[in-house]
């Protein structure tokens, strides 16, 4: 027997059967070491090694530390970063190997490939490297040419990492981990390459979940995405076709991406998932290139990059394209540039065949924002496409991935013919839904998970198999769309689920939004919540605040050397209409303080973030220099509607007021904002009790004197008492005392 350890005697006694022999390592002394014959070297495996089985891997819960820790150990290695996620992958695809080999029939009950070798005597590294080497090599044979690319066909690092690197991924078992765990590993890789400012970012698993799952793949059915990422939509196609229809889609599956790293990380995935190879997943730009068999899928699944600054400027990209084309100039000229996002969900749906099916996500902006190219936008969508369902996320639901958008599902399906007006579109049910609960923390930084608790102790609740409860809305946002009105109008929802036809969910009519010249889709406006509270509103005594109060203009004409007193929206509070407001001269006004208040005019906030801030200008607004942010729609009461005036304010007090002001801001959340004319259409309850309205009438004349904020009352007091002791408000929050 050749090997690195040549000095081996053997001798028998009548107990068990032993061996002596002496390992010499490089520059090592020779050290003498009793073992049992079933230590003889191998040609599988170095002395030293423990012997691990795949029944004895534990299944991984949490990958992204462990190759964390890799990372780490070949930057000391001296690695650079892309030679790093090289060595990384090579590494990842011998163990998914290593695991697919163990499960085979013929190796039931064999060790494993990769052991823990941090123990084996360096005279072994030539083994230890060539077991690494040769399982990469069967790797790529039997994943047709994985990192076929790839210059080097050696795994790329020294034996010491190699030893080094067994001990974190011998004992783990990555086939069968649940799909956020892989979906973790991705996500290590990919924030480094991937540019959030470009919308390359990852969709939750969760969110995946849904929009799949109301798509209903089924068995037969041919699947593309045409901005696959790391293929997670084509994942989760993959398993709820086996789920519900007990079927393996993976040769149906067609995945594109103009990033080659991209491809590579989806091919890994799909084989983390259980594809061997079927799916056709390659590095093409789609908005280029046509789709192959455009046209012919029966669905495409897509989270594709979107943002104001994600534009196609491309003459022959834009071209292919009729939402380009139909905002053609008066002269004929095409325009330069438009989002990418939008010219994704018309290649989706061009992708299809009439009658197939789209879900894509989409910023909020497309959905209900007033501007024509989005007006535009709407108006194709609904001529080309029936809409069944549209779910709204909330902002940070992407926070994982370093992502701060306000997106929604759309569930879409592409029309026989498309409409040429509007006005011909056959009414129908849409599903309109808002997910509230994700599974994790939206206002932490890390983005931790959140799981259901006991309501009485707080103690976490646990499933039948003892695993902790996400705390989240899909299920039940799952099942109000499948026990809605809209799984009769679109049949291919609810196949495969049990007891989906019941009328208990919510939907609107189509005919609904095409009634609105906006044809806002946007889930808030359309939501149950928002609907609810209108039309109970509706059924007692109200009013509408476009009744009472109308918009007014007054230009200021700033003077850089008038000492004002400006209200910025931080300054505006919920407590009954009061304010705070900080003496500047005209120089240091802000270009959003323009509003020139009057006493008595009502100010309320139109940004989505401040809904229900609203103030009414005091009696110090006679001298014309009070000033307001634009962050407010500016109003005053109409002439004779003074008696409606304590109606007014106790509904602008109400969570009622607040529920409508954020239901109809249009736009991402952070920065979207409420119309003039969306304000002026709130319904708002009125007062019933004399004693209520007394008291409001009371409050009211508090506040036009400035008596509701306490500081404004002792700043006020000690300017006449004690001068000397009223001390100016700080410039800013950096100022240290």
């Amino acid at each position: 027997m050749k090997s690195a350890t040549e000095n081996i005697g053997v001798h028998w006694e009548n107990g068990e059967p032993a061996i002596l022999f002496r390992s010499r390592g490089k520059e090592a002394a020779q050290r003498a070491r009793r073992a049992s014959v079933t230590a003889l070297p191998s040609a599988d495996l170095p002395p030293g090694t423990n012997r691990l089985r795949y029944e004895d891997l534990q299944q991984v819960t949490d990958i992204a530390p462990l190759f964390r820790k890799l990372d780490e150990l070949l930057h000391r290695a001296g690695s650079i970063q892309e030679d790093r996620h090289t060595i990384l992958l090579k590494l990842l695809l011998v163990k998914l190997y290593d695991e697919d080999r163990a499960q085979a029939q013929e190796n039931r009950g064999r060790f494993m490939l990769i052991q823990d070798f941090s123990g084996v005597d360096p005279a072994w590294d030539d083994s230890l490297e060539r077991i690494f080497t040769e399982g990469l090599h069967a790797a790529l044979a039997l994943y047709d040419g994985m990192l076929a690319k790839a210059a080097s066909r050696t795994i790329g690092c020294s034996a010491e990492v190699l030893r080094e690197a067994s001990r974190t991924l011998c004992g783990i078992r990555l086939l069968g981990a649940l799909p956020q765990v892989i979906q973790d590993l991705f996500m290590y890789f990919g924030r480094s390459h991937y540019r959030v400012d470009l919308g390359q970012y990852f969709t939750p698993c969760e969110v995946i979940r849904l929009i799949v799952e109301i798509v209903n793949p089924r068995h037969d059915e041919r699947i593309v995405d045409p901005a696959c990422g790391t293929a997670d939509f084509l994942v989760g196609a993959k398993q709820v076709a086996a789920e519900r229809h007990g079927a393996d889609i993976s040769a149906h599956l067609h995945g594109y991406d103009i990033s080659p790293l991209a491809v590579h990380l989806s091919i890994f995935n799909m084989l983390l998932n259980g594809d061997r190879g079927f799916a056709d997943i390659e590095t093409r730009d789609t908005l280029l290139e046509p789709l192959d068999h455009e046209g012919h899928y029966h669905i495409a699944l897509c989270n594709p990059p979107f943002g104001a600054r994600i534009v196609e400027k491309r003459a022959t990209a834009l071209a292919r394209f009729n939402l380009v084309s139909a905002k053609k100039s008066g002269l004929g000229l095409m325009p330069k540039a438009q989002e990418a996002g939008l010219l994704y969900v018309e290649s989706c749906l061009r992708a299809v065949r009439p009658g197939g099916r789209v879900g894509i996500l989409v910023p909020n902006g497309y959905l209900g924002n007033r501007s024509e190219r989005y007006l535009e936008f709407r108006r194709w969508l609904l001529r080309n496409a029936r809409v069944a369902a549209v779910i709204g996320f909330p902002r940070f639901t992407f926070k994982k991935s370093g992502a701060d958008v306000s997106a929604s599902a759309l569930i879409l399906e592409r029309r026989l013919e498309p409409l040429s007006d509007l006005s011909d579109l056959a009414d129908h049910p849409i599903h309109f839904n808002l997910v509230e609960k994700v599974g994790w923390d939206l206002q932490s930084k890390h983005a931790n998970r959140i799981f259901k608790r006991d309501p009485r102790d707080g103690t976490e609740l646990l499933d039948a198999t003892g695993a902790r409860i996400p705390d989240t809305d899909f299920e039940v946002a799952r099942l109000d769309a499948l026990t809605s009105a809209v799984v009769d109008a679109f049949p291919w929802m609810p196949q495969g689920e049990r007891n989906a036809r019941d009328t208990e969910g919510w939907s609107v009519m189509a005919s609904s939004i095409t009634a609105h010249p906006d044809l806002c889709l946007d889930p808030k406006r359309w939501c149950r919540k928002h609907l609810e509270v209108t039309r109970s509103i509706r059924s007692v005594a109200h009013l509408e605040i476009g009744n009472v109060i109308r918009p007014v203009t007054r230009s200021l004409r700033k003077n850089p050397e008038t000492s004002y007193r400006y209200v910025e929206i931080e300054k505006i509070y919920e407590a009954f209409g009061a304010y705070v407001a900080d003496e500047c001269f005209g120089w240091e006004l802000p270009d959003r303080g323009r509003l020139v208040a009057a006493p008595g005019d009502i100010f309320i906030a139109n940004i989505w973030s401040s809904a229900g801030k609203w103030m009414i200008a005091g009696d110090e607004a006679q001298d014309g220099r009070l000033i307001v942010t634009t962050g407010c729609t500016h109003f005053e009461l109409i002439p004779g509607q003074e008696s409606l005036l304590p109606d007014l304010v106790f509904g602008l007090c109400s969570e009622a007021f607040k529920v409508q002001m954020r239901a109809l801001a249009t736009g991402s959340d952070g920065l979207s904002s409420i119309c003039v004319a969306d304000i002026c259409s709130i319904v708002l309850p009125r007062m019933q009790s004399a004693a209520v309205r007394d008291q409001i009438q009371r409050r009211i004349r508090e506040a036009r004197a400035g008596q509701l904020v306490l500081p404004r009352v002792v700043r006020d007091e000690l300017a006449v008492v004690a001068p000397d002791t009223n001390v100016p408000l700080r410039s800013s929050h950096v100022v240290q005392v």
